[in-house]
Order: structure tokens, then C-alpha cells, then sequence
């Protein structure tokens, strides 16, 4: 992650990730938080859809994500 960071902060202030919210991805969602990262707001996604309340039907699965972001400098 040092390293990948470094790597985005040569061309962004930011970087932004999308992390699973099944339980296989638990160890991922600690480590990014560990890191310092927080959600983007935009709420969870599905199938690359932004998913309504109330009217977006899912699965728990690889596709049902979260996306965060970590401000590298600034």
C-alpha cells in the first residue's frame, strides 16, 4: 500500500478505492481504515450502479461494493 500510494500521490492529491462489503473482504476493510481511508459518500454501489434506497434490489456479493478515498497531501 506504501508503495501504490506513493505512486498515486505523483499524480493526484487523492486516491479512491472500492473495497467488497462481503465478510471475505473484512482484513481489506480494516486495513484501509487503518490507512486512513473513509467513505466517499456516494454510497454503496451495485453492478456499477449507485444504489437507491429503498429501490436498488442486491446480492451480497463481489459486486456490492464501497467506495473510499484518502487525501495524500493537501
Amino acid at each position: 500500500m506504501d508503495a501504490a500510494e506513493g505512486i498515486a500521490a505523483r499524480y493526484a492529491d487523492t486516491v479512491c478505492l472500492g473495497v467488497g462489503l462481503c465478510s471475505a473482504y473484512g482484513a481489506a476493510q480494516g486495513m484501509y481504515v487503518k490507512r486512513g481511508y473513509i467513505p466517499d459518500g456516494s454510497g454503496v454501489w451495485y453492478r456499477g450502479r449507485q444504489c437507491v434506497q429503498y429501490e436498488t434490489v442486491c446480492t451480497v456479493d463481489d459486486d456490492l461494493i464501497l467506495f473510499l478515498y484518502k487525501k495524500l497531501r493537501g
